[in-house]
This record gives C-alpha cells, sequence and structure tokens, in this order.
C-alpha cells in the first residue's frame, strides 16, 4: 500500500470524540477487574498459554480519551450518547479486506497432528502489581511459545524471561486454563480448531459473540471489543490457516468501532499501519506491514490515574511448525 493510498484511507477517519464515563461506572469497573486480575494472577504476572490482553493490561482504568503514542497518527473512536460506538470506518473496512484477500493468498500448510505451531516474538507487558494504579513495564524480552496442532493435552511450552513452562491442561496437571482436552475453544485454539471454524464472516463473528457471551466475557468492554480482542489473541500467537485468517479479518470489519492508524511502528521499529478498537479506557492496535498487509505485531493502550500508557507491545518476529515442544524450526 502506497503513501497516498494511506493517506486517502486516513481522511475518511471519524473525527475524535470520546466523553468520560460516569465516576461511580468507573469504579465498578475498576474493582471488577481487580478481582479478576487478582484471582488469575494471584497478584503475579502468569504466563498462560496465550496472554490474554484483557487481563492484566485492563487493571487501571479511568476516564477520558486515550491519546496516542508521541509521532503516531490517532484515530480514536466515537462513542455517543448512550455508550454505543460508531460503526467501523470505511478506511478500516477497506484495509481489512485487502489484509483479508492477502492471508486468502498464502499457502495453507500440511501439518500432522503430533506436530506443534511454534511463534517467536519480542514483547513488553505491564504489571498491575498489590492493587497498584500505576503500571510496571517489563523490558523488552524474547517469548517462544509452542502450541500442539491437534490435541490441547499434548504438552505446549511456553520459554520467556528465562522461565520454562509447561502447558498442559490434562487432569490433575495444573492447566494454563481449565479447558477439556480436545482441539480447544476460542480462548485456546489448536491448528485444527482454526482450520475448523466457519469462513463465512457473518457466521463466524455470530460464533464469537456468543462464545464469549457463553464464558462471560465482554462485561468490561462490551461485546463488541471483546470480539476484537478475540480476534486479536487469534491471530497474534497461532498459525492461522489461510482462509480462516481471511474470515477473522473479514468479521473484525464487521465489529463497530473498528478504525484505522495509518502510521504506526512496531516495538522493533518497524513501520506499520493499524487496525484498532478503542474505548474510553483502553485502545488495542494490530499492526500490519503496509506493504505486504501481514500481521507484524500489537501495541494496547490503558489509562493509569487518569494518563494514557502503553501497556502492551509485540512483535512479531518468527512462525513454524514443528515436531515437538522445544525444538526450533
Amino acid at each position: 500500500m502506497s503513501d497516498d493510498q494511506i493517506t486517502d484511507l486516513a481522511r475518511l477517519l471519524p473525527a475524535e470524540a470520546v466523553p468520560d464515563l460516569p465516576a461511580d461506572r468507573l469504579q465498578i469497573l475498576k474493582e471488577h477487574l481487580m478481582v479478576e486480575y487478582r484471582q488469575a494472577a494471584g497478584n503475579r504476572r502468569p504466563t498462560p498459554q496465550r496472554r490474554r490482553a484483557r487481563r492484566p493490561l485492563l487493571a487501571a482504568v479511568g476516564a477520558g480519551a486515550l491519546l496516542a503514542a508521541a509521532g503516531a497518527a490517532t484515530a480514536l473512536v466515537l462513542v455517543l450518547s448512550g455508550g454505543q460506538p460508531a460503526p467501523a470506518s470505511p478506511a478500516a473496512a477497506e484495509l481489512l479486506a485487502k489484509v483479508a484477500n492477502a492471508a486468502a493468498q498464502q499457502p495453507a500448510p500440511q501439518v500432522s497432528n503430533s506436530e506443534f505451531m511454534y511463534i517467536r516474538s519480542d514483547v513488553a507487558y505491564a504489571d498491575y502489581l498489590n492493587g497498584s494504579q500505576t503500571p510496571t513495564t517489563d523490558p523488552l524480552h524474547e517469548r517462544q511459545i509452542w502450541l500442539p496442532v491437534a490435541n490441547i493435552c499434548d504438552w505446549g511450552l511456553v520459554i520467556e524471561e528465562g522461565q520454562r513452562t509447561s502447558l498442559a491442561p490434562s487432569p490433575g496437571s495444573s492447566p494454563a486454563l481449565s479447558v477439556k482436552c480436545g482441539t480447544g475453544n476460542l480462548n485456546n485454539a489448536t491448528y485444527r480448531l482454526l482450520q475448523s471454524l466457519p469462513t463465512d464472516p457473518r457466521t463466524l463473528l455470530s460464533q464469537i459473540y456468543a462464545f464469549n457471551q457463553k464464558n462471560g466475557e465482554g462485561q468490561a468492554l462490551g461485546s463488541d471489543g471483546e470480539a476484537f480482542v478475540t480476534i486479536g489473541d487469534l491471530i497474534r500467537e497461532t498459525i492461522v490457516p489461510p482462509s480462516t485468517a481471511a474470515a477473522l479479518y473479514r468479521a473484525a470489519a464487521l465489529i463497530p468501532g473498528v478504525t484505522l492508524i495509518p502510521h504506526v511502528t512496531t516495538v522493533e521499529g518497524q513501520p506499520g499501519i493499524a487496525i484498532a478498537w478503542t474505548s474510553s479506557q483502553d485502545r488495542y492496535e494490530w499492526i500490519f506491514d503496509p506493504a505486504t498487509l501481514q500481521y507484524v505485531g500489537e501495541r494496547d493502550y490503558g489509562m493509569s490515574i487518569g494518563k494514557p500508557v502503553v501497556t502492551g507491545n509485540a512483535a512479531v518476529l518468527q512462525r513454524a511448525f514443528v515436531s515437538k515442544a522445544g525444538q526450533l524450526p
């Protein structure tokens, strides 16, 4: 995508306008999220099978519009009366259509059920320790994860910050997340589950909304924000089959409040163009290479004591299939 095309897309973005949430609503939200985080993490940052952007990153919230990082173009979603977000911007829908077409053209790998997805990233995420509303951000570091192709009870592995953590969601094994053996679910997807998802965007998005509602997701971000985060979780630390990836991006274009940010950089300094979803507390960005339209990373923002802060950074460096957990491509 050329600079001129990016500029044309940027002109279609809505104006910034995000009113504050009521103070009592913010307090309830903060208390709910802190309880959720303490229960999940025991006041320590966990190493889950798939790092859920919403869990530790939303622990400190506040009122007001998020601001972009210095030097980045900003595109905050309109929040209308009653707290309803504006429809997805035409610029975002156009970019997501191009990203989906590029994803659909990728070759579909042939893999066996015994193999593992391997993803290597550089990451830096925020901690909210001991109830603090001021996040402490990790230094940028490498994260490697191995996830099973066919059965989540085949032990996966995370290597991060010098620690090796087995991912063993099988009976009696202290699983990363409590799920049944098999292909997993939208919070813990194997490659086979990703292959089984519907490729019609509206059907797929309906399935995501229904899954989140059934599992109690959406209390903090609302159903639209949770759908965006769920898709982001699926594309961040998996290898998504081409047809599924295309459907996920086309489904994202149907989510109200999705916008485009024309000029961003990954934590590694790689230039990109971002698709974002924003509330009055947080913004989640998926970053794509402007030339190849491939997903290259993410950036998340949250509010800390009334000020916007970067709460998550990730740059994907490598994806591959390997024969066993711990093996390098």
